[in-house]
């Protein structure tokens, strides 16, 4: 991609990295628990294998919504949109990251695990630039 056509970051955003972030909803017929293990169990485990991911993203986390927390905010009147969970795919730039969303083994091997734990209609995802505020390293 040619420099002017580079998306621009937000201002004061961090040059070094980027996040894609992804809002995630169970597939019908998996109870909440059934998800959450499945996912960190046995995707995380499949996903960490694929080569192109080690090579490219700096970090993958998954955010598991704690039900707990969850219905604390609701008696705050927090508006809340009720995914399941978050995948937050850190690297160097959108294109290491969309190389690892392109990869062919992805396509073989993430995508059909996504599938039977996604119901990837409502999944919503988010590139976004980085502007820290507060970073506590301890």
């Amino acid at each position: 991609m040619a420099d002017e056509q580079k998306p621009k970051k937000a201002p004061g955003a961090r040059p070094d990295r980027v996040r894609l972030v992804v809002l995630l909803y169970r597939k019908k017929g998996l109870s909440i628990e059934e998800f959450h293990a499945s996912w960190r169990d046995d995707f995380a485990p499949i996903m960490s294998g694929v080569p192109i991911f080690k090579k490219n993203l700096l970090t993958y986390e998954q955010c598991h919504v704690n039900g707990e927390a969850l219905k604390e905010l609701e008696t705050k009147g927090f508006p809340l949109e009720g995914c399941d969970g978050i995948a937050i795919y850190e690297a160097l730039s959108y294109d290491k990251i969309f190389e690892c969303l392109n990869d062919e083994e992805f396509r073989k091997i993430i995508a059909p695990e996504e599938e039977k734990l996604l119901d990837e209609s409502r999944s919503l995802a988010f590139p976004v630039d980085i502007v820290s505020i507060f970073d506590d390293p301890t």
